[in-house]
């Protein structure tokens, strides 16, 4: 369960729960101004347990409102994960009195007493912009007896006119069409190629995003904890979808995550925003639920726009851009100090560098360039290790990635508490990695040419 803190680890900038444990997020959807986010939550214990739907929204995805639980596990099982549209043309037929329901469609998990487990998919509608839900009456919509059968992400699909859902399926993910959202039918499948940790698949996500003139189409599908993977990693496949399946364009020959940190996973997108916007679970689940945050336990990633960004070392691939940037302003440059726990930094420079941010406690959290062009990121002296032996490990604490560009960099750092966040290359290299230090950071330096700019909260 979530261990004793010796301080107040709470962020500022990525979402937490007031109490107890959170998980993947789940039916992103915005609607009349408001971006919503449902979760998977245990309100009664810092650690996995029944699944509920969490509930908050923003105006800005920087300022979160908490509100009720909207759904608890029922006679069909546990709450799982899952996704929600806006029913405009209520094809469902759940709206009245012109209001336009919020259908969310996720898993039914039915735990059995002799451990045969099983996943089913069903649906709940609200009439109140996200803050009650009815469950639908027919539910499951889709019934199975498969144990690991879940996560629907529902969308429109526009070559058939209807709703569209991807849906992992043990080493697999399924495709589905529907009219209503209540009767779908199976189009397709993908997988297990491209499966490089022989797991189990989880929180799929499919959606289309234009480059060079060019729509193509994004899969991203989270890879459960295993040795190959060492945790669990969002990958991403690039290709195309015909409206009954994903065809991959086969250019990847090793697995492409959407981030190179650890503490990214089950990351999904919002519908009907006029961006690809993309929120993680900012922790990793081999280690999350021994976190030392005390009341609550695990936090959302910052949410990101995503685009595709055609590189000059690595074709095509998927970066982000952090909503942070903003709730910060135009920096200055820095004269070696941190202002409080809260701030983001800007590193431009070429060559090889690092990057030290330092405390009273003699800790260090290090990132920067090294001599083979690679982006790397260290946590290994940054604070508390011993909590989990495999967050103390080399694997999850000394992370390199090749970069995309040759020639010079800039490294943008947001440090929120102990959420850390970096980007280079135009976003196509995101390291997101939790730490613990003992006390704030209070400096920065860098070796080699490089010109720092502290940016502080407006």
């Amino acid at each position: 369960m979530s261990t004793k803190g010796i301080r107040d680890f709470r962020p500022e900038l990525h979402f937490s729960p007031k109490t107890g444990w959170t998980n993947d997020p789940n039916g992103l959807v915005y609607e009349n101004g408001r971006y919503h986010l449902f979760y998977q939550h245990n309100p009664d214990d810092t650690v996995w347990g029944p699944m509920h739907w969490g509930h908050a929204s923003s105006a800005d995805l920087l300022h979160w409102e908490h509100h009720p639980i909207v759904m608890a596990p029922d006679e069909l099982g546990m709450i799982f994960s899952g996704s929600a549209v806006c029913d405009i043309e209520n094809t469902a037929g759940f709206g009245k009195d012109g209001k336009t329901p919020i259908v969310a469609m996720f898993t039914h998990h039915h735990h059995t007493e002799t451990g045969d487990d099983y996943e089913q998919q069903s649906i709940a509608y609200s009439l109140d912009d996200g803050m009650t839900f009815t469950m639908y009456e027919g539910n499951p919509v889709i019934p199975s007896r498969m144990r690991d059968f879940r996560d629907p992400k529902v969308f429109r699909n526009e070559q058939k006119g209807c709703w569209g859902m991807v849906l992992a399926a043990g080493d697999r993910v399924h495709f589905y069409a529907s009219k209503d959202l209540k009767s779908w039918e199976k189009t397709g499948e993908f997988g297990p190629e491209g499966n490089y940790s022989e797991g189990v698949w989880e929180c799929p996500d499919l959606f289309p995003l234009e480059v060079s003139g060019e729509t193509r189409w994004v899969l991203m599908v989270s890879m459960g904890p295993n040795e190959a993977n060492h945790g669990g990693r969002v990958q991403y496949f690039i290709g195309a979808f015909d409206g009954d399946t994903f065809t991959p364009d086969g250019r990847f020959t090793a697995p492409e995550f959407i981030d190179s940190g650890f503490d990214n996973y089950a990351a999904v997108t919002y519908y009907n925003t006029d961006e690809r916007i993309l929120v993680g679970w900012g922790d990793n689940p081999v280690y999350a639920g021994d976190t030392p945050t005390n009341e609550f336990c695990c936090v959302m990633t910052a949410p990101r726009v995503l685009s595709l960004v055609d590189t000059p070392l690595g074709g095509v691939r998927l970066a982000g851009r952090p909503v942070t940037d903003n709730a910060f302003d135009e920096g200055t440059p820095s004269d070696g100090t941190l202002p409080g726990e809260v701030f983001k930094l800007t590193v431009t420079g070429e060559g090889p560098c690092t990057v030290t941010l330092s405390n009273e406690a003699g800790q260090q959290f290090t990132f920067g360039v090294n001599e083979a062009n690679e982006a790397f990121i260290d946590r290994s002296k940054a604070g508390a290790r011993d909590f989990n032996p495999l967050f103390g490990s080399d694997w999850y604490s000394v992370i390199t990635a090749p970069r995309f560009y040759e020639g010079g960099w800039k490294l943008e750092l947001t440090f929120d508490h102990s959420a850390a966040e970096l980007f280079l290359d135009n976003g196509t290299r995101v390291f997101s990695q939790v730490l613990f230090p003992d006390a704030p950071f209070t400096s920065v330096s860098a070796d080699h040419a490089a010109e720092i700019r502290v940016h502080v909260l407006k």
